[in-house]
């Protein structure tokens, strides 16, 4: 099975190459659920050797941008791209929260070469096959999902039905929520190829009269323990 951590920090990225798990998936900010990271953690996740996805939301809040900010991801992908990664992660939507289907096609083009995942803007779609559909049609590889719910475990009855609809067609990345207490129930639900975690936990960094905040932090031997039982796991 394959493993991909999602990665925002030095830190993630050394757990990851000592895990050697399969493939990184790089962001910022992880309590917002992610945005585009720095080009210092691209590097060193490269100079690691490690298979490098780059997460590409240039902000917090809903997947519909506007032209501006659709220009960003665009000139991101090119700046990403060149860098030398293995892989893109982005999405986006329209008002009526479908695929934004142009900016999408507009990506798949100038990223022939290297590997795409529609994130988790797709938990966002109501009409999921035709979304699918296009996905597959573009040759994106994946699709991270929670099944339309807060957290996979929730979610497990939608990826089952996303799973069979794909039918090997495209991978279903289930992430979100997928901690220590609930992945054998998770592996054992979906019998996924792929899983996706972080293994954070949350820390308050307080020590500022202006500026404190709660943060997800990467927790190590969390993280050892994802990837244990992973590893170990065997279909039932």
């Amino acid at each position: 099975m394959q493993i991909e951590i999602c990665a925002s920090s030095y830190t993630s990225l050394e757990l990851a190459a000592q895990h050697k798990v399969s493939r990184v998936e790089l962001c910022q900010n992880l309590s917002c659920g992610g945005l585009t990271p720095s080009l210092a953690l691209v590097r060193r996740s490269l100079d690691l050797n490690l298979n490098t996805h780059v997460l590409i939301r240039p902000r917090a809040g809903d997947f519909c941008y506007s032209e501006s900010e659709c220009q960003q991801i665009i000139d991101e992908v090119h700046l990403y791209k060149e860098l030398g990664i293995q892989g893109l992660v982005i999405g986006a939507l329209s008002k009526e929260r479908r695929l934004l289907a142009t900016l999408i096609r507009q990506i798949r083009e100038i990223s022939f070469g290297i590997e795409l995942t529609f994130h988790k803007a797709f938990d966002d779609i109501s009409d999921w096959k035709s979304a699918m559909d296009i996905l597959i049609e573009l040759k994106f590889d994946r699709i991270l999902t929670s099944g339309q719910s807060v957290n996979v475990f929730e979610g497990i009855e939608t990826l089952k039905s996303y799973k069979s609809y794909a039918n090997g067609r495209i991978q279903i990345l289930p992430g979100g929520g997928v901690g220590v207490d609930n992945i054998q129930s998770i592996l054992n639900g979906l019998q996924p190829d792929e899983i996706h975690f972080s293994g954070t936990k949350k820390e308050v960094k307080d020590n500022s009269e202006y500026f404190a905040s709660d943060v997800l932090s990467v927790d190590s031997q969390k993280l050892h323990n994802l990837v244990e039982l992973t590893k170990s796991y065997r279909a039932i």
